[in-house]
């Protein structure tokens, strides 16, 4: 891992230098102490595919403002620290939000009925965890960072009792087999990342504007890899180019940040939008394990090092300062061989409410 680790931190000191030559700034307002609140809803439910298996399930709650900078659980003095540690200055910026995100995510094999171990499947994983993010608007206003850390925990009892519980409501088959997920009993974990988003082009097509835009990312951690994603959005738009990050997932999708009241102007937002993203993968705990032993872990050359990924979404305002989202995720296989050799399919309800 130490190769990995400082190919990876090649990376990140990249994707931390300066921001692009500036130029005018458009928007110069200050963060809200609450700027709002996001629920995201993960399903495999929720998609043309109802298999409950791979990336099963997620909930995550994010709060955004100043405010979370404070908090007794926030992790944004420790993003200080590893910016001191990493050598790495933040541009002057006329705008940085902060968020914060605590959640959980799930996932299973084919036959969850299955309660003894299948040796060519996904094992079955957990994650409970709390993230906090930085989002930075460069002066150039076409440019955008972040950086998010996450703490969590891999292999606790929780995921199984809401799976169990859900199953029960419906009356689906129970899942068997949770004894023999990854660090079962229990093992912290942690993710680092820095992203870079820019506004690449943005126009009219009929009556409604679009924008394109590219993003990096780099990450070190429980899920640690390089990707690159190309996304579009379409129709009537009022919020910045740089609020819709759909490209900020790793399974369950990173804090976002919120809004000010500065923009909320014009017709109720509805658009759609749309992406695709690439990973260069290195190692992902949720197949690999982490130090503690796990009955069932893929080595690196038993995965596949690249991952295509696509994504379709829409949203809607639903009132003067709530939106309603949906979208359908798409992922290639991240196995070579076996039963767990195939693609993923999810979907996501998200409600964000600004203040």
């Amino acid at each position: 891992m130490t190769t990995r680790q400082a190919s990876l931190i090649v990376l990140l000191a990249v994707l931390a230098a300066g921001p692009a030559k500036a130029a005018d700034m458009p928007v110069t307002v200050r963060e809200p102490d609450n700027s709002g609140w996001s629920l995201q809803l993960d399903n495999d439910l929720f998609s043309p595919r109802n298999h409950d298996r791979d990336y099963t399930g997620g909930v995550s709650l994010t709060f955004a403002g100043k405010r979370v900078t404070g908090w007794p659980l926030s992790l944004d003095p420790a993003l200080d620290r590893l910016n001191d540690w990493l050598q790495r200055r933040e541009p002057t910026s006329p705008l940085t939000l902060h968020s914060l995100q605590i959640g959980m995510l799930a996932f299973a094999p084919d036959e969850i009925s299955n309660a003894q171990l299948i040796a060519d499947d996904r094992p079955y994983a957990s994650l409970i965890y709390w993230a906090n993010s930085r989002l930075t608007l460069n002066t150039d206003g076409e440019t955008a960072d972040e950086q998010t850390l996450l703490l969590g925990i891999l292999g606790t009892h929780i995921a199984e009792n809401i799976q169990k519980t859900i199953h029960h409501v419906t009356g689906s088959t129970p899942p068997q087999g949770w004894q023999h997920q990854i660090s079962d009993g229990g093992e912290p974990t942690f993710r680092y990342s820095l992203s870079r988003q820019r506004l690449l082009d943005q126009g009219l097509f009929g009556r409604h504007p679009w924008q394109l835009k590219r993003a990096i990312e780099g990450s070190l951690g429980m899920v640690t890899e390089t990707n690159l994603a190309m996304s579009l959005r379409w129709g009537r738009l009022r919020t910045p180019w740089w609020s819709n990050t759909p490209e900020w997932t790793e399974y369950f999708s990173q804090p976002t940040p919120g809004l000010s009241p500065a923009e909320w102007r014009g017709p109720p937002e509805f658009y759609l939008w749309a992406g695709v993203k690439a990973r260069a993968r290195l190692y992902n705990a949720f197949l690999q394990g982490q130090f503690q032993p796990s009955e069932l872990r893929y080595h690196l050359d038993e995965m596949r090092p690249l991952i295509g990924e696509a994504w379709f979404g829409i949203t809607r305002q639903t009132g003067d300062h709530s939106r309603l989202s949906w979208v359908l995720r798409y992922q290639g296989s991240e196995l070579r061989h076996g039963h767990g050799d195939r693609d993923v399919m999810w979907g996501s309800f998200i409600y964000n409410r600004d203040y």
